[in-house]
């Protein structure tokens, strides 16, 4: 049995179908048994991104005051006027509203948001060319996107012998060919709680003015009541989600500067505490992350790795329950499963919304009695 088990293993790492050329990587069986248990496997529970995906993100699409940007736009999806909401823009238009159309400001502030509501560090080559180093692949996303349309964040001559733009309170940003430096008053960071990040910043014309991006559930509830691009933003991510694509909201607001000396003192107090130190912070956070104006939101694809679909097919095919966990909009996380071939055209699609551990246990029992129920009349399962 030993041997047999010996050269089961050395047929798998000799296995050229199991060979990927991309990385040079072959199979390798590190257990003698292996093949049993691999035989034993039911279920592969599967993280999406960077797993599925290649976590090679990038900027695709854009909805900034009401109207869609993208980096290719169909023919038949073209705006035909200068506030089609419907129809898309390319990003070279984008450049061309952000001097004439009457959302010119706000098409500004929301390139100045991504080029300084980050964590992004840029570093020069020898060659002169910038690359974005970024925690989140997202965020480098965001900045480079924001570069590619003229808002530069970037090595400024001031710094260029450190390496480095970013100073501890500051931002350099090149706007169409100028410097123009942004001090960074305080930073609410990102967590899996608060799925959102805001900076504050101090502009060059002196303004104080709060930044934020996160999902859309927890920017469009800190909204003032004023927002006239709420609903054309909602269509948009819609249509970015049902094209797999993963979406932010990004809002802002201007801060007086007596407000932001009272919140100021909060903050501060909580950034020194000793005690609960990462709740207090999130406490001032969601006192100045209120009363919000919709810039727009982002789209940024992740494509599925080769292969990806052929193999969730054959694990299927197998027998073994293959499950995909994200932490994107319901409608993106759909449409990834149908191009991943996890879901097909002839399942039927549940889907439960439920908010509690009872409500979701009650609501699957319902839909297990109702299919078990039709199967044993030989009914079809709709």
């Amino acid at each position: 049995m030993e041997v047999v088990k010996y050269i089961q293993s050395f047929l798998i790492n000799s296995d050229l179908d199991m060979y990927y050329d991309k990385t040079d990587t072959a199979a390798v069986a590190r257990s003698s048994s292996l093949i049993e248990e691999l035989g034993q496997v039911e279920f592969v529970f599967s993280d999406k991104t960077g797993t599925l995906t290649c976590n090679e993100m990038e900027f695709r699409q854009s909805s900034i005051a009401g109207l869609s940007y993208a980096d290719k736009v169909e023919a038949d999806k073209a705006a035909r006027d200068s506030d089609d909401q419907e129809g898309q823009y390319t990003f070279r238009q984008l450049g061309e509203h952000l001097k004439t159309h009457p959302t010119a400001n706000v098409i500004n502030e929301f390139l100045i948001l991504l080029s300084t509501c980050h964590t992004v560090i840029p570093e020069t080559h020898d060659d002169g060319e910038i690359v974005y180093q970024a925690s989140s692949p997202d965020e480098g996303a965001l900045v480079k996107g924001a570069s590619v349309l003229g808002y530069k964040f970037h090595v400024s001559a001031t710094t260029v012998m450190y390496g480095v733009t970013r100073r501890p309170n500051s931002i350099t940003v090149n706007i169409h060919g100028r410097d123009l430096e942004f001090q960074i008053l305080n930073v609410c960071e990102f967590n899996s709680t608060r799925k959102r990040m805001s900076a504050v910043v101090r502009g060059p014309d002196g303004k104080i003015k709060l930044y934020c991006k996160g999902a859309d559930t927890v920017i469009l509830e800190r909204l003032a009541d004023n927002n006239p691009f709420v609903d054309a933003t909602l269509m948009h991510l819609e249509e970015y989600a049902t094209e797999g694509l993963r979406t932010l909201c990004v809002a802002m607001r201007e801060i007086s500067e007596d407000e932001y000396a009272r919140w100021s003192a909060v903050y501060d107090k909580a950034s020194t505490t000793l005690v609960n130190r990462a709740t207090e912070l999130d406490k001032a956070a969601e006192i100045i992350e209120q009363n919000l104006f919709l810039l727009g939101a982002t789209a940024i694809e992740d494509k599925l790795q080769d292969g990806v679909p052929d193999t969730i097919h054959t694990l299927q095919e197998a027998g073994i329950k293959v499950w995909v966990l994200t932490g994107d909009r319901q409608e993106t996380a759909i449409n990834i499963g149908y191009s991943a071939k996890l879901l097909n055209e002839e399942m039927s699609l549940i889907v439960c919304n439920e908010e509690s551990h009872w409500e979701t246990k009650n609501f699957l029992e319902k839909k297990y009695r109702d299919i078990s129920g039709m199967l044993n009349r030989g009914d079809d399962v709709e």
